[in-house]
């Protein structure tokens, strides 16, 4: 991202400003016919990213360059053509009314802009997943067996691309991005600026700072509470890891150890509620389910992970032999006085849970962050902070835009060459008809395609080619989809490209494959918890379940999770031998079946594994005392 500076910073923003206005008024009053919404949020984000974000990264600290003007300038007119002849283009009928030549040269200029913009905005590894998707539409008709496509021709491509009012570029994809997910972007937004990661900076010191391996259970806590109103795991690294890392750092902790564990505690917070990652609007989208629904089904499973990612920290600070601190520096009175931060987090969640759509909460909330801004005297709300808080909002929202649009280009590729049907096909035939191998194909292939593209990206491709596969083995949808969620943003940690691993590793000034394979180390909980819920829908929270039913899984999952950390590190109150270590990790992992006698057997075992090993820490506790004492006679 460039380091603008001089005068296009007061141009900047304008149009951030006026971005804003629009998508609050819209968001307050009701959004527009879809196709003018769509246009508009394009035509104001789209040209921003060749301003925003060089064409070669080298470049970063320049303003920018001539063909940068160009392209945003080029950029504007597809948009602003569909604004202008809205109602002709809404009446006209798709492959019959004949497409004109100035709509083929912007629907095919506003193809190649978005593989730009997908390049600089996201990676160069995604701009080309999009190109070579797309080519499928000209080389798939020539393919052999079950490859094979129906010709569209060029003409008939870019209509769809451009014209069409699900498929294509200004598709529903970029329908959710115009209608939700900017103005949460927004609400995060004013949220940082507002101070609102200090309070959580200082809820975390408080509930874990003094405890030992302090700083990294801090780490933990406020990673957990940033990233879910970001919904974003590296623009959390950068948030709380400028600050945590450093003091993990300090107490004893490697720069690969203090890496991969803000890289793990940040890449959990977009499956955290109430805001969650783009991927979560998305997913109420394509399964027709309430986002409060995604928010309920979501949130004792993103505890379990955090769960399982604070016990692997506890229990590496005991391998360490790492003491509690003595900082009291943060007290409860002082987070007593910020407490208000919480009001505009309960004003967004009382409209979400009280029949409001998701943006007209997230415009209250906003509204209510607004006053509370006003009305405190640390950090007063000014228009200076203002102005760059929207500045950062758009910049973050061209980053979805770019990655939306080229998402938009894969989905419609796939649903119109009929891809989804023969990979999916493909799963099925290769699970051999079994769940559990069909969910690790899936998860191999969520992890793979998330190596080179966004999370958002990788779970619509995913979901669009695997879900109808999965559900075919009883699966309800909506565990499908965030089955394949989960395992998205668990891309972002996973070598050989852990775009969060190697954003904290930056950090952390430490080898970014090496933090990368802490990362997962450490998030190995994670990696099991949506296989938890799978088998056990009542930790999602589902009709059909009782309270009782989904507290019970969640107690045996949370033990399970903590047994196999400290199987992972090797220590629970004292160290472990390895094969006692084996015997916790089978019986922790055994414990996650639905079989009740199975849960409490297992647990009953690894209750009496703990309780000799407590003993067992006493017994040397008692020895080296007497051996102290002796030593001091």
């Amino acid at each position: 991202m460039r380091e603008l500076r001089g005068k296009i910073i007061i141009l900047i923003a304008l149009w951030a400003s006026v971005t804003v206005f629009f998508h609050v008024y819209t968001a307050v009053f009701g959004t527009l016919e879809p196709r003018l919404q769509r246009s508009v949020h394009v035509l104001l984000l789209l040209p921003l990213v060749f301003l925003v974000f060089p064409a070669n990264k080298k470049n970063s600290s320049d303003n920018p360059s001539i063909l940068d003007w160009i392209l945003s300038v080029i950029s504007l007119f597809p948009s602003l053509y569909l604004i202008l002849n809205n109602e002709r283009i809404s009446n006209r009928i798709e492959q019959v009314t004949e497409l004109t030549t100035t709509e083929f040269i912007l629907g095919f200029s506003l193809i190649v802009l978005v593989i730009e913009a997908s390049r600089r905005a996201v990676s160069l590894s995604f701009a080309i997943v999009v190109s070579i998707l797309l080519s499928y539409l000209f080389i798939g008709p020539f393919l052999p067996g079950s490859f094979t496509t129906r010709s569209l021709g060029l003409e008939r491509i870019v209509e769809i691309m451009y014209l069409s009012s699900h498929d294509g570029i200004y598709g529903f994809l970029t329908g959710i991005s115009s209608n939700i997910i900017f103005i949460f972007i927004i609400f995060a937004a004013i949220m940082v600026y507002s101070g609102v990661g200090n309070f959580f900076m200082d809820i975390s010191v408080l509930l874990a700072g003094r405890y030992r391996g302090g700083p990294a259970k801090i780490t933990v806590f406020s990673s957990a509470l940033f990233g879910s109103i970001s919904g974003s795991s590296v623009s959390d690294i950068y948030a709380t890891g400028s600050f945590s890392i450093p003091l993990m750092k300090k107490i004893g902790y490697s720069p690969v150890k203090a890496g991969a564990i803000e890289a793990v505690s940040s890449a959990g917070g977009p499956m955290l509620p109430p805001v969650m990652g783009a991927g979560a609007f998305i997913m109420a989208e394509m399964t027709a389910t309430p986002y409060t629904e995604i928010i309920k089904m979501a949130i004792l499973a993103a505890l379990i992970y955090y769960i399982g990612v604070l016990a692997m920290v506890h229990f590496e600070a005991v391998s360490m032999n790492l003491k509690p601190s003595t900082d009291k520096s943060t007290t409860f009175k002082s987070v007593l006085i910020q407490l208000p931060y919480i009001i505009p987090f309960g004003v967004l969640i009382y409209f979400l849970f009280n029949g409001s759509s998701p943006s007209n909460s997230a415009a209250y909330g906003l509204v209510a962050m607004l006053v509370l801004w006003s009305l405190t005297k640390v950090n007063r709300l000014n228009f200076k902070k203002l102005i760059e808080s929207f500045i950062y909002a758009v910049q973050m929202g061209t980053v979805i835009i770019s990655a939306l649009a080229g998402a938009s280009i894969i989905v419609t590729v796939i649903n119109q060459s009929g891809l989804a049907l023969t990979l999916g096909s493909i799963i099925t035939q290769f699970s051999m008809g079994y769940m559990w191998l069909a969910l690790i194909l899936v998860m191999i292939a969520t992890i793979i395609l998330g190596a080179g593209i966004p999370t958002t990206a990788a779970y619509v491709i995913t979901a669009t080619v695997s879900a109808t596969a999965l559900t075919g083995f009883g699966i309800e949808l909506t565990t499908v989809h965030l089955f394949i969620f989960y395992f998205a943003i668990l891309a972002d940690i996973t070598p050989p490209v852990g775009v969060t691993a190697f954003s904290a590793a930056n950090v952390a000034n430490s080898p970014p494959m090496k933090t990368a394979l802490y990362s997962v180390k450490y998030a190995f909980a994670g990696f099991l918890v949506p296989f938890i819920f799978v088998y056990n829908p009542a930790l999602l929270l589902k009709d059909g379940f009782t309270f009782w039913d989904s507290a019970w899984i969640f107690l045996i999952a949370a033990l399970s999770v903590i047994a196999l950390a400290s199987s992972m590190i090797g220590v629970f109150f004292v160290k472990f031998s390895m094969p006692m270590r084996l015997l916790i990790a089978f019986v922790a992992l055994v414990s996650i079946t639905p079989n009740k006698f199975v849960n409490i057997l297992s647990i009953v075992v690894l209750l009496i594994i703990f309780a000799f090993n407590f003993m067992k820490s006493k017994r040397e506790s008692s020895i080296e005392l007497k051996e102290s004492s002796l030593l001091k006679a």
